[in-house]
Order: C-alpha cells, then structure tokens, then sequence
C-alpha cells in the first residue's frame, strides 16, 4: 500500500508546492499587467488570495502525512513506534531536519497568510529549499550543497512556470471571459510568457546537470528504472515546451490581435500543456524514490 501512497503523497506535495510559488507569482502578474485596470484587477487578486489558505492547508496536511509514511517504513510488521525511532527518522538526520524545517515553515505560513507577503515569500523559499533535503540532491553524489542547490533551482523553474501557468488557469483566466477582456487577457498571457520562459530555462539548466550527474555513461540510462522514468519525463518536457512555444508564437499574437478562435486555442494549449506537467509530476515523485543508476534498480 504505501509504496503507491508514498509517491501519491509527494506527487500531491510537489502539486501544492507549484501552485504556492504560483500563487503567488500570478499575483504580481496580475498587479503588474492590469495596474491601469482595478476593476479587473480586483476579482482576479481576491480568487488568488482565497486560493492561498486551502492550498496552505492540504500541504501541512500532506507534509504530516509525508511523515508518519516515512516513520512507518521503517516499522517491521507488528513492530511498534516508539519514541527513539521516532526521534531518529523525523527529528534527526537531514531528511527529519528538512522535514521539521519544512513543516514548521508551513505551520507559520498558515498563521500569517494573507498578512505579510514579503514573509510570505521567504517562507515559501524555506518550504521549497527544506524540500531538497529529501531526497537524491542531499546524497553523496553532489558536493553540499550544490545539489540542493540545483533541485531548487529545479523546483523554483517548475514553479515559474507550470505553478503560475495552473494559478491562473484556476483563478484567473475563467473570469478573463468576454470580449471586452480580451486586451487584459492579452497582457496577463504576455506577461506570463516572460515567467515561463525564465522558469523553462532553470528547469532545462538544472535538469541537464542533475542528469549527467545522476546517471554516469549515457548509454546506461535505460538499464535502470530511474533511467527509464527519466527517458518518458523528457519526452512530456518536449511535449511542454512544444506547447509553451506555440502559446507564446501563436497563442498569444492571437489574443492581441483579437482572432475570432485564439479563446479556444487558449483553452486547449493550457488543458494540454497542465496535463503534461501533472504527469511529470507523477512522474518526478517516482524518481525521488527510484535508485540511481549503479544503486540498483
């Protein structure tokens, strides 16, 4: 059971961590395009914020849950918790350090949303980074801490990116409906394409690097399954940035040009591009779990 829960678990927390630095960078977006615009602006800015709270709150609730399934695998069948092997799988060791920091990290930031968004940000900062430290960027492989590092150069890439891009296709662009909007609607997409477009390149910079370091000879990539599930993320990263192109290219002139269909095109590039996202997603949870290449299979 838990080796399907425990992916399913951090699939979910990578999810929430997206969305979170996409929440909020939506949120600047939206203040820095339709500055001219308050009337826009406002219901845009509410949805974001009313956004925030549950979003904060399933990830506290799945960072618990990340770890008592860490606690119990440890646990041999009708083995009992006690408080030493608690103590060293969740408050010792850089994997229950990251985690204390983490959780605490959110618990704070679940008690002041909304109220200071500068401490906001930091914190959002402290839960992405703390993530670094469970899993393959805290090993031996990397000289510390420049895998850490990378894997937030990673995450915060991925968060530019696909969490800002499912912010607003959550929130915003629902409202950005009627003919009227379509300039507002125009500029959110436009000014979103610089985010992406910086976010892609911290994903492909760090991807690149975690990969040669990971995986030693090419040639040995398939003969592992981390090597396997690498291969089938890199084809639905093409398939993204495919589409992230075409949004940018065409989309988006579309949108400033007024054409009758750029709503409907819209529409399809975003559904196809987060639907790939989640994918890799499912698929990164996997890889944090999978061994490297020569640690076995």
């Amino acid at each position: 059971m838990s080796t399907i829960l425990y992916p399913a678990v951090r699939g979910a927390i990578f999810v929430a961590l997206l969305l979170l630095m996409g929440t909020q960078v939506a949120t600047v977006l939206v203040r820095s395009t339709l500055a001219g615009t308050p009337d826009l602006a406002a219901p845009l800015l509410s949805r974001l914020q009313r956004l925030l709270r549950p979003l904060l709150a399933a990830l506290l609730c799945l960072l618990i849950a990340k770890g008592a399934l860490q606690l119990f695998s440890f646990v041999d069948p009708g083995e009992q918790v006690t408080f030493a092997l608690t103590s060293a799988v969740l408050l010792s060791g850089t994997w229950g350090i990251s985690w204390l920091v983490q959780l605490g990290a959110a618990i704070i930031l679940v008690a002041i949303c909304d109220k200071h968004p500068r401490i906001d940000g930091r914190l959002t900062a402290i839960i992405v980074l703390a993530q670094t430290g469970m899993g393959h960027a805290a090993g031996s492989a990397w000289p510390t801490p420049v895998g850490r590092l990378v894997d937030s150069a990673h995450l915060i890439g991925a968060g530019l990116w696909l969490g800002t891009l499912g912010a607003l296709a959550i929130t915003s662009l629902p409202l950005l409906r009627g003919e009227e909007q379509l300039p507002a609607l125009a500029r959110v997409v436009r000014g979103f394409s610089t985010f992406a477009r910086v976010g892609v390149s911290l994903v492909i910079v760090s991807g690149v690097t975690a990969a040669l370091i990971y995986t030693g000879p090419i040639r040995t990539i398939a003969q592992s399954t981390w090597g396997q599930l690498l291969l089938v993320k890199l084809v639905c990263m093409l398939g993204v940035m495919a589409l992230g192109w075409y949004n940018w290219r065409i989309v988006t002139p579309a949108l400033e040009g007024a054409h009758p269909s750029c709503r409907q095109r819209l529409r399809r590039a975003v559904q196809l591009e987060l639907a790939l996202g989640f994918v890799m997603l499912t698929l990164t949870a996997f890889l944090v779990a999978s061994s490297l290449p020569g640690e076995g299979s």
